[in-house]
Parts: structure tokens; sequence; C-alpha cells
């Protein structure tokens, strides 16, 4: 998924650089965490001891490769919970700028 997907999904492809990358930035941050969680559901007791040793040494080439040999095709695995979180924000932010322009208009009318 491109950066210009990203946008348009949350429909900020039309806000100011600054504002964007703002909000990348939580949307990365929603991404990774949302990752992190899918990956501990995925992995017993013992891996999950050995994870947090490898994190622990700050070893980053260490933890992606021990996360790769847990899940299989981890490559797809990380991708569609990027796709699925970007789209729920995506369609969550819609729905509060439809409520706050509802709530606008209903200002504005009385």
């Amino acid at each position: 998924m491109t950066r210009e997907d990203i946008l348009k999904i949350l429909g900020i492809e039309n806000s100011d650089p600054l504002t964007q990358n703002e909000l990348l930035q939580q949307v990365s941050s929603s991404v990774s965490t949302r990752i992190l969680n899918k990956v501990t559901e995925q992995l017993d007791d013992n891996d999950l001891d050995e994870l947090s040793k490898l994190i622990d040494a700050d070893d980053e080439a260490a933890v992606s490769s021990y996360i790769e040999s847990k899940i299989p095709d981890f490559e797809s695995f990380k991708a569609k919970i990027e796709e699925d979180t970007i789209r729920e924000i995506g369609n969550n932010s819609k729905g509060l700028v439809e409520k706050a322009n509802h709530i606008q208009s209903d200002t504005i009318a009385t």
C-alpha cells in the first residue's frame, strides 16, 4: 500500500503535509501495536519468553528472524494486519467526520 493510498483511505489526501505526517505516524504506531498483539497471540508461553529475551537484548535482526521462524509467511501476515488496521481507522474517521458535519449542520440550523 502506497503513502497516497493510505492518505486516500484516511481521507486526508488534501490535508497539509504536516497534518498528514502527524496522522501517518499515529497510524503507523497503531499498526505496529496491532502487529505485535497479533504476533503474541500466535506464540506459546515458551516462544514469548524467548522473544522477550531477544527484545531485551535489543537485537532487531534476531527478533525479526525469530518471529519469521514462528509465523509462516510473516510478510503476508503483517501486510494483512496493516491493511485491515488502516481501513478500520479510515472507516472510523469517515464516520467521525460525518457525525461532526451533522452536528455542525444541526447547530447552524438552530
